[in-house]
């Protein structure tokens, strides 16, 4: 088995596994090509993050405080300032300051780190990074389900399916 992990594009997923350039592809099921096979693997929940030892996260904030922070937030399709968290607020009544917006999860962690910025991520990436703490968040933003996704022409395929038995054992 190779492996190269490409960067996701939502809007093509469903050609690409038609096409045959991608076998597998891992996305929120809410958002997933009904055309395409899908095994769900996890639901996530998110929490709010800040570097080890932040000074505004040693207890769960108030929904003012939270506001009061200076945020990243994740926007896939890039320079976003909105998402589910300013849409939870907004339902309170609410607006945060978002100061940096970044196209994927992982770069989060670094900015984190180094700095007093905060930003609502799924739990599992917080998990074991000592460099990072998280709390509980004082507005309920929902969480997703992630599954693995793939095309007819690979669903019966018995290599296919042992990675995809394999990854699914895995999570």
């Amino acid at each position: 088995t190779r492996v190269a992990v490409l960067e996701m594009a939502p809007a093509r997923l469903a050609r690409q596994a038609e096409q045959g350039d991608i076998d597998l592809a891992f996305h929120t099921t809410h958002d997933s090509p009904q055309t395409l096979h899908r095994k769900a693997l996890f639901t996530e929940r998110y929490v709010l993050v800040g570097r080890a030892g932040h000074p505004k996260l040693r207890r769960k904030p108030t929904l003012a405080q939270f506001c009061a922070l200076e945020h990243v937030m994740v926007s896939p399709d890039g320079g976003g300032f909105f998402g589910v968290t300013d849409e939870a607020l907004a339902t309170a009544g609410a607006s945060r300051c978002v100061v940096l917006s970044v196209p994927h999860f992982l770069y989060v962690a670094a900015v984190l780190a180094g700095s007093d910025l905060v930003a609502m991520l799924p739990e599992r990436l917080v998990r074991g990074n000592a460099a990072l703490q998280g709390v509980e968040a004082p507005v309920d933003v929902p969480g997703y389900e992630m599954s693995m996704l793939w095309h007819e022409r690979s669903h019966r395929d018995p290599a296919h399916r042992w990675l995809r038995d394999f990854i699914a054992a895995s999570v």
